[in-house]
């Protein structure tokens, strides 16, 4: 229950909100206010709104992605010259696209094909029960039994969630074995996860 809940709730206020603000602020997910028609408009076609897809990246190649939203559905695009990909405003390349990255694609049909057009990349995310702290180095046990490090730096966040509602700035320090904890972040080449943001709670809190 902690990975379904705590990403959801927790990552949700602080990644998925990144990345859907980033895209609304960039015009991705931007839909017009409805207006009345005036009459000259009233015999035009309008033009199809763009199709907006937001999940988590599940797989990834260099012609398609596939990521999952938020009811669990898979969705599979492809990707052609003009599909172009953005870190917040910042203009960024397919290949920095990971599994687990949460993205928002705005996609176009043709051809009876899916395609991306614009992809929006936030920062991937990762959660398990810690094992212990070494150093600048956090080892986790994730859901599925992996074992994983997490690496942290001075610019990390730290965020402890008390109850309902409740959380305080944390730090290092305060993470223990036995914790449970969610990070957002990136992998590195090395398969560990490089974090800037971790987010945990005692055992005992609900």
């Amino acid at each position: 229950m902690f990975g379904k809940f705590f990403v959801g709730k927790a990552l949700a206020g602080v990644v998925v909100a990144g990345v859907l603000c980033g895209a609304l602020a960039t015009g991705v997910m931007a839909a017009p206010a409805a207006t009345a028609a005036s009459p000259a408009a009233a015999g035009k076609q309008r033009a199809p709104r763009p199709h907006v897809i937001a999940g988590w990246v599940t797989a990834i190649s260099d012609t398609q992605l596939t990521l999952k939203d938020r009811a669990g559905a898979s969705k599979t695009v492809l990707r052609d010259a003009a599909t172009t990909v953005y870190r917040g405003k910042d203009r960024a390349s397919w290949s920095e696209i990971e599994v687990n990255s949460q993205v928002a694609v705005r996609t176009a049909a043709r051809q009876g094909k899916l395609y991306a057009v614009r992809v929006q990349i936030g920062r991937a995310h990762i959660a398990g029960k810690v094992l212990g702290v070494d150093g600048n180095t956090i080892s986790i046990e994730t859901r599925d039994g992996k074992d994983v490090k997490i690496s942290v730096t001075a610019q990390t966040k730290y965020v402890e969630r008390l109850g309902k509602g409740q959380r305080k700035a944390a730090s290092l320090s305060d993470i223990h074995a036995g914790q449970r904890l969610a990070a957002a972040g990136s992998w590195d080449k090395n398969g560990n996860f490089d974090a800037a943001l971790v987010l945990f709670r005692n055992p005992a809190t609900r």
